[in-house]
């Protein structure tokens, strides 16, 4: 075919699907990514990059629609950028999960192990459980919403459909709250303005709000308090959270309280206490069957470590158990904090937080522990995957060792596993959709030693 050029307009047949969920169509030796099309439709696209033999396009019109494809309810979708695939039937999105994961092992592993269909999700809207969401000037006025993809430019809106109603009403405070008192918006041209993000937690009717301010006090709280709780009631805390620098990192440094209360959630049986920095995952249910998967799988009275801890809430529950857990994690904060969940659930006979680099702490503590018998590892990293220094570490150790990695990005993963190959066999993985109507998965591979029974 000729060599194609940006704003050329194509009328192409969907074979496929990329990583991202976006469609893929091939001619002669080009691949060409549509965003938003499906497999085995007809669609017009517009070229928007040309690199080599790969083509990227702007779908404009679909000719012959997939027997799959359904029309959202949402009338932001896809221009704000928060979904992905809410176009597709939910059995489709978890199809192309599932593929896209087998396709990362053949790529960067080299086999294809046995994959198991990936556990939806029980709620397939609603199910976020915080938000962040940046402020910007829409027509003149305050707005909220989403980046669009691959932009800072802010696409409004006035509810989500991956959270509930409890959104919808914290954007209609704020923005009365900006209209009625003058408060501006952030700009980043001019780096001028006060609002620079909401974010937001809910769970069991607790709100958690942090209002991110351009390096600056909040005002007119006052009168913000009175509109909150005309709106959601008393079950909240409000922080504001000024941040000086002009990055993409969304918090500040510290948060100041403008009222505060406990914000005290139940996972699993353990009480947890989460302040604005704390990490949890945003979908509730399915965190809960991830967790009660790997419980189920290790054995009662074991010894545990999670080498990602943050502040514990796996390994109590797990204790809760009955196991012996050492939690190592990086963060001092959070350790402090996990040594307070222990205590509060009275587990601290069974809990013991290092704070450290796994790739130094856990090593040196299966040489103090000097334990024969099995231990259980559990790995949550970040995004990033863990540190070749860490799977270094993984693949010395001597005793019989099983592990648990819970994975939110499949390249990661896959390429870690690798590196864990010469040590480890797979015995199972089982992708979960943490995040539906996104590209994102999340998923549990559990490993066995090769070399069992072999002490260090």
């Amino acid at each position: 075919m000729e060599k194609l050029k940006q704003d050329d307009v194509l009328e192409l047949t969907i074979d496929g699907y990329g990583m991202d969920g976006e469609g893929v169509a091939h001619v002669d030796d080009t691949v060409i990514f549509v965003p938003f099309a499906m497999k085995g439709e007809k669609v017009r696209a517009k070229v928007t990059f040309v690199k080599l033999n790969l083509v990227f396009c702007e779908l404009k019109e679909v000719l012959i629609p997939s027997a799959l494809r359904i029309k959202p309810d949402c009338n932001r979708f896809p221009r704000c950028g928060g979904c992905d695939i809410l176009h597709m039937q939910y059995e489709e999105q978890l199809r192309i999960k599932k593929e896209n994961i087998k396709m990362l092992f053949r790529k960067n592993t080299g086999i294809e192990p046995e994959i198991d269909d990936v556990v939806p999700s029980p709620k397939q809207l609603c199910y976020r459980n915080k938000i962040q969401l940046p402020f910007g000037t829409v027509n003149g006025k305050v707005a909220v919403g989403f980046f669009r993809e691959n932009s800072h430019k802010i696409v409004s809106i006035t509810k989500c459909f991956l959270h509930g109603e409890w959104v919808e009403k914290l954007i209609g405070v704020f923005l009365s709250y900006a209209e009625k008192f003058g408060v501006t918006a952030y700009k980043e041209e001019t780096k001028q303005g006060v609002l620079r993000h909401l974010v937001a937690r809910y769970i069991d009717n607790q709100y958690c709000i942090v209002v991110v301010t351009n390096n600056c006090p909040l005002p007119r709280t006052k009168e913000l308090q009175q509109m909150l709780a005309d709106s959601i009631g008393e079950n909240y805390s409000l922080y504001y959270s000024p941040k000086a620098e002009h990055n993409n990192v969304i918090m500040g440094k510290s948060v100041v309280a403008v009222k505060e209360r406990p914000f005290l959630i139940s996972v699993l049986g353990v009480k947890v206490s989460l302040n604005p920095y704390s990490f949890l995952q945003l979908n509730d249910d399915v965190r809960d069957l991830i967790y009660t998967a790997v419980a189920d799988r290790i054995p009662d009275g074991s010894t545990v470590i999670d080498a990602y801890a943050g502040v514990g809430i796996l390994g109590a529950t797990l204790a809760k158990r009955g196991a012996r857990v050492y939690n190592i994690e990086i963060v001092p904060e959070a350790t402090a904090d996990g040594d307070i969940l222990a205590k509060e659930n009275k587990i601290a006979d069974k809990v013991t937080n290092l704070n450290g680099d796994a790739a130094i702490t856990l090593p040196q503590l299966l040489k103090d522990l000097n334990i024969n018998s099995p231990v259980y590892v559990i790995l949550d990293p970040p995004r990033k995957g863990i540190s070749p220094e860490v799977a270094a570490a993984l693949n010395s150790l001597r005793c019989p060792v099983e592990l648990f990695y819970i994975s939110c990005n499949p390249a990661t993963l896959t390429r870690d596993l690798k590196l864990l190959s010469e040590t480890y066999l797979i015995e199972k993985i089982t992708p979960y959709d943490m995040f539906p109507q996104t590209k994102h998965v999340e998923t549990l591979v559990q490993l066995s030693h090769k070399i069992p029974g072999k002490s260090s």
